[in-house]
């Protein structure tokens, strides 16, 4: 993601993005798995805080930094710009994934929701990020 266009020159620990990426599918999970459907809207909002707010105050984000300090994990930069899209996509995942639901379109905010579980679980394992992917193919409104 080094060579990708930034929308700004900021950098983001990538080891934060990958644990926030595992927070975001198992808050899915959550969803999924439980009667606890408003987890949907708790994810919703904090990825409206990172991707059109500010990260400091994302709570997913908080508890990513706590846990990496814990265990000692040193940082490892990276453009932001990528990442700031990919949190603005994921808070468009759940926007739809909340409206299908909430409308009693249960089975396809399943779909959503499952789609955006695998997306998140390629971020946390293996550092693959598909819209940051998709990020320098956008036009710049979309930025």
């Amino acid at each position: 993601m080094n060579n990708a266009c930034p929308i700004s020159f900021s950098q983001i620990n990538e080891r934060v993005a990958r644990v926030n990426g595992a927070l975001t599918a198992i808050s899915m999970m959550v969803f999924l798995l439980t009667p606890f459907k408003v987890m949907v809207l708790v994810l919703g909002a904090d990825l409206l805080i990172r991707g059109f707010l500010k990260a400091e105050y994302s709570f997913y984000s908080l508890l990513s930094r706590k846990l990496l300090a814990a265990f000692k994990v040193p940082p490892k930069m990276t453009n932001a710009g990528p990442k700031l899209f990919a949190a603005r996509v994921g808070f468009v995942f759940c926007f739809l994934i909340a409206l299908l639901y909430f409308t009693g379109v249960t089975e396809l905010s399943r779909v959503v929701a499952a789609m955006l579980i695998f997306f998140a679980l390629l971020e946390a394992a293996f550092g693959f990020c598909v819209a940051c992917r998709m990020y320098p193919y956008m036009p710049d409104a979309l930025k």
